[in-house]
């Protein structure tokens, strides 16, 4: 096995991982698919993180895949902040954050497996 086809599985366990942590934030069973959707989640992007540099093609997917997260990154810690506070203006009432603290760190992750498989869906460099 090559270090190309270790890093596409990788991407597909990372993508079942984050499929799972998203279904288990959804249902509130954290414990039952939560715990092993983040360890596949985990797996599948250290195998990608290991695997990046093994040709120039997997390396682009990696490419696009940050920088689809950095700018979403960038986005979401002004964005969110901002619609946070103009509806609390709106509604004429201070809150506590109602956004919980882990949406940016789960849009950047669901953003860097939308922007590699993207990138492969459409095969161009």
């Amino acid at each position: 096995m090559n270090k190309a086809n270790i890093f596409m599985g990788g991407s597909w366990i990372g993508l079942s991982g984050l499929l799972l942590v998203g279904a288990a934030q959804a249902v509130d069973a954290w414990g039952l698919i939560g715990m092993p959707g983040t360890a596949l989640l985990m797996i599948g992007s250290f195998a990608m993180l290991a695997t990046r540099k093994a040709d120039e093609y997997t390396l682009g997917l990696w490419n696009a895949g940050a920088s689809v997260a950095f700018g979403t990154m960038l986005i979401s810690f002004i964005g969110l902040s901002f619609v946070e506070g103009f509806i609390d203006g709106l509604t004429n009432r201070s809150s506590e954050r109602s956004i919980p603290a882990d949406t940016v760190l789960v849009l950047q992750i669901a953003s860097f497996y939308i922007g590699l498989f993207i990138k492969r869906l459409l095969g161009d460099m």
